[in-house]
């Protein structure tokens, strides 16, 4: 397992481990319905997260795309000292530790990055493991948007807000 910054080349690939992703699991807003992100808009985000101080990352496995990470640093001044990430992991590949490599990768990038004192995060509250794996790592749950997220069967989940703060 290799984990890098994402290249151009890329878009292809991790634009179709998100439309998979979010097709075997109910974890992202959208929903398959609803995601309309075609390559060269995928390969235009990658760029414009790097310029305005973000990064992406991939996990490859045997050159195969098989986890992202997207770090967003605000760019509002005085939210500029944060920022906020989404990772998709394939199904075949959870609990196998890809999570946590993606997310020190980024916590080690962004503690090397000027100004960035605190990750922020929102999690369902409905996806325990994710939960668990950011507590692992340190992040801290700091609130919650109840009943946030409804689904298509009528349940609700909760957004929970998580950071983690670089510098205590």
């Amino acid at each position: 397992m290799f984990i890098r910054e994402a290249a151009e080349s890329d878009a292809a690939e991790i634009l179709y481990l998100r439309k998979s992703i979010i097709s075997q699991n109910e974890f992202f807003i959208p929903t398959s319905e609803e995601f309309h992100v075609d390559i060269e808009t995928q390969r235009k985000k990658t760029i414009t997260i790097s310029q305005q101080g973000g990064i992406t990352f991939v996990a490859e496995d045997g050159g195969r795309i098989v986890g992202f990470l997207v770090f967003t640093r605000n760019s509002m001044k005085r939210l500029n000292h944060t920022g906020s990430f989404g990772m998709g992991i394939l199904e075949g590949y959870r609990n196998q530790g890809v999570g946590t490599k993606l997310l020190s990768q980024l916590i080690d990038w962004a503690k090397t990055q000027k100004g960035i004192e605190k990750i922020c995060l929102g999690v369902f509250s409905t996806n325990e493991r994710a939960i668990k794996l950011h507590e692992k790592i340190g992040f801290k749950e700091e609130g919650r948007e109840k009943r946030q997220i409804k689904f298509e069967d009528g349940r609700y989940a909760d957004n929970v807000l998580m950071a983690l703060y670089l510098y205590q």
